[in-house]
């Protein structure tokens, strides 16, 4: 066992974290299964991006190691590998895995991409058609950086967004974005029924 999955290990427990595969990427990923207070989560993980370094700007010049992930609800269902409504987001993972080494680029806190042109919804659930990486909200204290014996390794979560929170994101910035998505209990956990956070919470029927 590497050093990272060790202390994924001492932070989780050995029994909550295991290597995953899938036949929709060839890179490394690991699972976690994590018994939250109300819920369980699975996160699956990217196992190596952190060795990668990338370019960053000087405002994130100490978070230059990251793994990528995906924060699933309980009812997800993996194991179902015909079902795009489940699979999709493993292969974003490696899609963007794949995208950060080949362009030799950098990705934070704000970054966002767009499913196609025109974008379309990630699947038949998953009404959002863009994404947005953030630092980790509900399970900020699970994911919080990780100290290896070489590097700091810092965790990004990729969350589906609507394409009107994208567009005002980009409007107004990922400042006010983030404030309005913390302030609607929007959280990293991925959900099918996550309503629009511009979206009026008052109906006229």
């Amino acid at each position: 066992m590497d050093e990272f999955k060790e202390l994924l290990a001492e932070r989780f427990g050995a029994h909550r974290v295991d290597e995953y595969t899938s036949k929709y990427t060839d890179i490394e990923l690991i699972r976690i299964k994590l018994e939250l207070t109300s819920y369980p989560v699975t996160i699956i993980l990217t196992n190596g991006l952190r060795n990668y370094s990338m370019p960053v700007p000087e405002k994130f010049k100490e978070q230059e190691h990251v793994e990528l992930c995906f924060c699933l609800p309980s009812y997800w269902d993996l194991s179902a590998t015909e079902n795009e409504n489940m699979q999709w987001p493993l292969k974003w993972l490696d899609k963007l895995t794949k995208h950060l080494i080949e362009k030799e680029t950098w990705y934070g806190p704000g970054h966002t991409f767009v499913n196609g042109s025109p974008p379309q919804p990630f699947s038949q659930m998953m009404k959002p058609n863009h994404l947005i990486l953030l630092e980790p909200i509900k399970l900020e204290e699970h994911l919080s950086p990780l100290q290896t014996s070489e590097k700091t390794i810092h965790f990004l979560a990729i969350v589906p967004i609507y394409e009107q929170e994208f567009d005002i994101k980009m409007a107004k910035g990922f400042g006010k974005f983030s404030r309005k998505f913390r302030a609607r209990n929007a959280n990293e956990i991925v959900d099918d029924f996550r309503e629009n956070i511009y979206a009026s919470r008052f109906r006229i029927f």
